[in-house]
């Protein structure tokens, strides 16, 4: 006995316990095609253009004095394309540009004065390509109330483009004097004209900074948990949270971190195991799909089946299927029991009576992502004990054990953002077996037989019909938002839940 107790908890040390942290309990990816969608954002985000305040400078002494004032700029801009591309540990941002300053029929007014001579100049600048780059960290950082979150730094932004004094059109003044004297002096008419506009690029450029960085932390952000949840009584706090973040060329990789515990229910302290499985494997490759997922998605959520396990347990372990149903929830009597045994015990009740239904939830449930929904819930020796009055005392009559699965399916709706819980309890799928059956123990099979036949019309009352109504606004970002999702089993053993998911900007829901 000492050594099937040594057994036992050396079995039990390598399962998790309730509430332990599993370090890679999930995994968000976002994609390169993900990227280029939030990369969308940024002609958005730059201002289509930018008016230039009057400026003026002044220089050298007595007939080689200069000055010159500038007034009535402003700048156009057109972006022609964005992208953001995973690099080695950052993001590369590219923004190409088109850019004019002014145009023929609004130039603006160059003044100035040279050799005690001045003059005042009508000009504008031809579009011209400009180029825009930077990059983006990002890490995992304490998120100051004893969490993890992700934080992404836009780094050093550069502009760079390709201007030749033909771009630039001075009119109404002797400009090629001019700029051989400015020349002679160090300075350039043209350096003064674009000296201003460089400038106001970088401000304009370095103003959506932010903006990118929150948007890349809100994408992540929404697989982030942390919160209480309560069916049925069973009252467990999940947390999900970002331990590790990767990036390589197939994109972004978050690993989290995530605990699911709850308070233990003392109607099953007597079958509860103290632990979930452990069955740690490891996750789909970064940039990979199932074979039935198009491989153009922008984000994918990998949770594990350990994970899946622990939350399971915890909803097991808070009671989630410890049900009394007695004539204060629904009145069944035992003309019902008889349907439901095929009417074995008739001769015991001549006349209804009440019928209270107590569920004996022996095992822990399990999750499986390979069957016919996206996660069946296993259900294993969950008893069904059949309590009525006979002889004047409560008298247990019948147990019937169910075995096999509920089915869980994630349903996108994408016209309200909502994605619901859809459980099907289909009683096909669950097996019934006698356990106890004192008084006539000869009619197991019949009483199995008829139980499979009427169950269904009992199960929703069973489960107290706290799954209806399970629904989930799926966040948006900046605009943002979901119009796909789609899940699959994923991994070599198909033991990672995979929801793969597109996002378009403007589908931010209400």
């Amino acid at each position: 006995m000492a050594l099937l107790a040594l057994f036992v908890s050396v079995a039990r040390a390598e399962d998790w316990a309730p509430g332990e942290t599993i370090n890679n309990a999930a995994y968000a990816d976002l994609t390169p095609d993900g990227l280029n969608a939030i990369a969308e954002l940024i002609p958005a985000l730059l201002p289509s253009g930018i008016d230039i305040p009057s400026t003026s400078d002044e220089g050298g002494y007595w007939c080689f004095n200069y000055a010159y004032g500038l007034d009535g700029a402003w700048v156009s801009i057109e972006v022609v394309n964005a992208t953001i591309t995973p690099g080695n540990g950052v993001l590369d941002v590219t923004a190409n540009l088109m850019v004019s300053l002014n145009d023929p029929s609004d130039p603006f007014q160059l003044s100035y004065e040279l050799a005690c001579l001045d003059d005042t100049c009508n000009g504008y600048v031809d579009a011209f390509p400009v180029t825009v780059t930077t990059t983006l960290a990002l890490e995992v950082v304490d998120d100051g109330s004893g969490g993890r979150a992700l934080d992404a730094t836009v780094g050093e932004i550069n502009v760079s483009y390709d201007l030749t004094s033909e771009d630039i059109h001075l009119e109404d003044c002797t400009v090629g004097d001019i700029e051989e004297v400015l020349n002679w002096f160090g300075l350039s008419l043209y350096d003064l004209v674009l000296g201003q506009l460089d400038g106001y690029l970088q401000d304009a450029i370095a103003d959506i900074g932010p903006t990118l960085e929150e948007t890349i932390e809100d994408a992540f952000s929404s697989a982030s948990i942390s919160q209480e949840l309560e069916l049925n009584g069973a009252v467990v706090t999940i947390s999900l949270q970002p331990q590790d973040v990767e990036i390589t060329d197939a994109g972004v990789r978050v690993e989290m971190a995530g605990a699911v515990d709850g308070t233990p229910a003392s109607c099953i302290s007597a079958w509860d195991p103290g632990s979930s499985p452990k069955t740690p494997s490891e996750p789909p490759a970064l940039g990979s799909s199932p074979s039935s997922i198009e491989d153009d998605y922008h984000v994918g959520l990998l949770l594990s089946d350990d994970f899946t396990n622990e939350a399971l347990y915890a909803l097991w372990r808070g009671g989630l299927l410890c049900y009394t149903v007695d004539e204060s929830l629904f009145p069944i009597d035992t003309s019902i029991m008889g349907n439901l045994t095929g009417g074995v015990f008739a001769d015991l009740f001549p006349e209804a009576a009440p019928v209270t239904i107590e569920t004996a939830p022996r095992v822990p449930l399990t999750a499986a992502f390979d069957g016919e929904h996206d996660i069946d819930a296993n259900i294993e020796d969950l008893g069904l004990e059949f309590y009525a009055e006979l002889d004047g005392r409560q008298a247990r009559i019948v147990t019937v054990d169910l075995d096999g699965t509920a089915g869980v399916d994630l349903d996108f709706d994408d016209t309200t953002g909502l994605l619901n819980i859809l459980v099907d309890l289909d009683p096909t799928a669950l097996t019934p077996t006698v356990s106890y059956n004192e008084f006539y123990p000869d009619s197991n099979a019949a009483i199995e037989a008829g139980f499979s036949g009427t169950f269904g019309d009992l199960i929703g009352t069973v489960v107290g019909g706290f799954l209806d109504d399970l629904s989930f606004a799926m966040p948006a970002f900046n605009g943002i938002g979901l119009i796909a999702l789609e899940t699959s089993p994923a991994g070599d053993a198909e033991d990672w839940l995979g929801a793969y998911a597109w996002v378009e900007i403007g589908r931010a829901h209400v």
